[in-house]
């Protein structure tokens, strides 16, 4: 089996790692909405980053489904990334094709679908025994490319998000882990 692995970049906070990311052909960029996060970015300033044919995605923590649709407007958003337990109302209200539903635990259930679910923190991947997905999931958690390969080896995701293990300070990307990140993704082909 081929790599087929679908790649975000999150806590974009600059036009330049914006760019990096297209040209590296990435899948996703993603913007941090969350006031207290040093990756805290603005939907306004998101607005003025191109990203060309890369698909947006917002991380929202306590913002209502109404903030998080004028966000999401504002910013030119493909996805909502929800990582405070939402609602299924409030996943309804956005449109469940348009989510990625953050889970901290495998398996976690909920009764919405979504577009995407994410796990979302350092695991020992020893715990993965080639798990079974039901819905599109994606892996974050401190991934670089000293980790990845030990991930895939263990588990098939539809993609991973790359953001702290890719950075040289919280909002500010290294080109060199991020593409020495790239390499070891696209480098690794499923058994």
């Amino acid at each position: 089996m081929t790599n087929n692995l679908l790649i975000k970049v999150c806590g974009i906070t600059r036009p330049c790692d914006a760019e990096a990311c297209v040209a590296s052909g990435v899948d996703f960029c993603g913007f941090v909405f969350h006031a207290a996060s040093p990756r805290f970015i603005a939907p306004e300033k998101v607005a003025t980053i191109a990203t060309d044919t890369l698909k947006r995605v917002g991380v929202f923590t306590t913002q209502n489904v109404d903030e998080i649709r004028y966000a999401m407007d504002i910013a030119r958003l493909d996805y909502a990334q929800l990582h405070a337990n939402q609602s299924d109302a409030v996943v309804a209200t956005i449109g469940a094709e348009r989510v990625i539903r953050v889970c901290f635990d495998y398996p976690r259930a909920t009764t919405a679908q979504t577009a995407y679910h994410l796990f979302d923190k350092p695991f020992d991947w020893r715990q993965f025994n080639r798990p079974v997905f039901t819905t599109p999931t994606l892996i974050a958690g401190g991934l670089n490319a000293a980790n990845i390969p030990e991930l895939l080896s263990r588990c098939q995701p539809a993609g991973v998000d790359l953001n702290s293990g890719v950075e040289e300070r919280p909002g500010i990307k290294d080109a060199h882990k991020l593409h020495a990140a790239l390499d070891a993704i696209r480098q690794h082909t499923f058994k």
